[in-house]
């Protein structure tokens, strides 16, 4: 087992990381302790017919990079495909599933530890120049062995979360890699992190925690990220680690197979959204309910079937080996409905989305200390909230909730426990008569006065159920303004995260403003500040993407 801290970022549980070990000491040594009975099968048919070996591959400056590498037994030459580790202390034997399943469909395959995590060296740089130049070096060191009988002109790269990145990356350097499985995926680094000006600070600590051999740059990084302090360079920092950024004529066209969530709370999903729109070649998406990595592990660690893994495999099996198995025809997007888990398959994200319905903000009346969410423009009116004292959030864990919510067991929160003095509340009037279905991209607009020079600002968006009292959220987004001078009115407008979801019968919607959540930068010393919100019809509204 590995010594991971606490506070670490963990993919995997201390179970699943010991089911991880079990199935890589078994590939290696034959020992089956441990590991389930059919994949104890599947491992004894896989080393009669494959040789696996640990290894040590020099990286960029000589670093040493923990992998194994392992090739089918015969007649080559085999598809290759690498496999950077995840965000886990695992390194890469968290592909421990993913490695037989691609020796029993006869690929060659390397998988290894970034440097900076695990067993191998170097320092985290959270997928620099350096940890591109070692991918690389992993490919080309592959090539260079003529026992693994590699095909050079079938290189194909796959990750799950910090490997998804890293293998985009490496994906448009080197001319040998012509497909990419990205699950768990980010594009814009930056955005992820720095979303409407808010850092997002969870999963930078998270991406921090993770290695006890920081970069001094990456340090000097998270201090000013964490003081929210030359955020200029922040963010430059992010530009060359983000595919995103990657300037249009300087990128390779590689067909990729993207997978997010809709709860994603590492890489939230609208940065890859954008990008996916725009990305010049083949392309695939999959969204999915849950967090970080919740589809993708168990297929990766114990080879089990999972909807994205086989898809990733079939990817990799049409565009390195020419199969025509559909996999390039049957819709470019595929989204999993919340909480019924329906799928749907679209062209294109903009004829996935539903049109918007526009609900403006309706101030409360005496009878009620919730406004109303209504389609006819309102009065104008205001209403101040105080700073802090959180009393909604959008998890409670990173990755943990996402995890429950594929097991049908979402986070609820009370309604009436909210306290209507550091939250303002809207609801629809009358609870819906027929199942609603939203699927899209909300978009939130209000202004907002605070009290001091500076204020964030979070919106939920969140399914009611009258009967129980229950809030279920849908989605959110924080935005944050700066001011010159205290008491400056500011109209905001920003998107919420992107949703696929179905709203059952006799269920609200519901709006939340709040102050403060776990996920985002937030100033003690800005508690018990306040912030005014003026319900304007112009300025004070949701779009939402529903239709009965």
């Amino acid at each position: 087992m590995s010594n991971a801290r606490p506070d670490q970022l963990r993919l995997l549980a201390p179970d699943q990381e010991a089911d991880a070990l079990a199935v890589v000491h078994d590939l290696l040594t034959g020992d089956t302790k441990g590991v389930p009975r059919y994949l104890a099968e599947d491992i004894a048919a896989v080393r009669t017919q494959s040789m696996l070996t640990a290894v040590k591959i020099p990286g960029a400056g000589g670093v040493q990079l923990d992998a194994l590498a392992a090739w089918p037994l015969g007649d080559g030459p085999h598809p290759l495909i690498v496999l950077p580790a995840g965000l886990d202390q695992s390194g890469w034997k968290m592909y421990s599933g993913a490695i037989i399943r691609l020796l029993m469909r006869r690929y060659a395959v390397v998988a290894y530890t970034e440097r900076g995590l695990a067993d191998s060296g170097g320092e985290l740089t959270v997928a620099g120049p350096e940890d591109v130049e070692d991918g690389a070096a992993v490919i080309d060191w592959a090539l260079a062995h003529p026992q693994m009988k590699v095909d050079a002109d079938k290189v194909g790269m796959a990750g799950l979360s910090y490997g998804s990145g890293i293998s985009q990356l490496v994906a448009n350097r080197h001319p040998a890699v012509k497909a990419v499985v990205a699950l768990s995926a980010w594009a814009d680094l930056g955005e992820a992190l720095y979303d409407n000006h808010t850092p997002h600070i969870q999963a930078a600590e998270a991406l921090a925690s993770i290695s006890e051999r920081p970069s001094a740059e990456l340090l000097k990084v998270l201090d000013d990220f964490r003081n929210n302090t030359n955020i200029e360079g922040v963010l430059e920092y992010a530009k060359p680690r983000s595919p995103a950024q990657v300037p249009a004529g300087e990128q390779r066209a590689v067909p990729t197979f993207f997978t997010t969530y809709w709860h994603e709370t590492i890489f939230p999903q609208n940065q890859l959204l954008e990008y996916f729109t725009r990305y010049p070649g083949p392309k695939r998406l999959d969204i999915a309910v849950g967090d970080h990595g919740a589809v993708e592990i168990p297929g990766a660690l114990l080879g089990v079937y999972t909807r994205t893994t086989e898809a990733a495999y079939d990817w990799f099996d049409h565009y390195l080996r020419g199969v025509d198995n559909g996999i390039d025809k049957d819709g470019a997007v595929h989204t999993e409905s919340m909480y019924s888990f329906t799928m749907s398959t679209a062209p294109d994200l903009e004829s996935w989305s539903n049109p918007l319905r526009r609900y403006y903000f309706q101030a409360p009346n005496s009878e009620s200390a919730d406004g109303t969410l209504t389609t006819e423009r309102p009065q104008t009116s205001t209403q101040r909230i105080r700073v802090g004292d959180q009393h909604v959030d959008a998890v409670s864990a990173l990755i943990t909730d996402g995890f429950l919510e594929r097991l049908l067991m979402p986070r609820r929160q009370k309604l009436a426990d909210l306290d209507r003095g550091v939250a303002a509340v809207w609801t629809t009037p009358r609870p819906f008569l027929t199942p609603h279905h939203i699927a899209g991209i909300p978009e939130v607009s209000l202004t907002v006065t605070p009290a001091t020079e500076s204020a964030t600002v979070i919106a939920y968006l969140l399914d009611f159920n009258p009967f129980t009292g229950n809030l279920r959220i849908i989605t959110h987004a924080a935005a944050s303004v700066q001011n010159q001078q205290p008491d400056h009115p500011t109209d905001l407008t920003f998107p919420l995260k992107a949703t696929d979801y179905r709203i059952p019968i006799g269920h609200k919607l519901a709006v939340i403003i709040g102050t403060k959540d776990l996920l985002y930068l937030y100033d003690e010393s800005d508690t018990g500040n306040t912030i005014t919100l003026t319900n304007a019809p112009d300025t004070a509204y949701v779009d939402i993407p529903i239709v009965p």
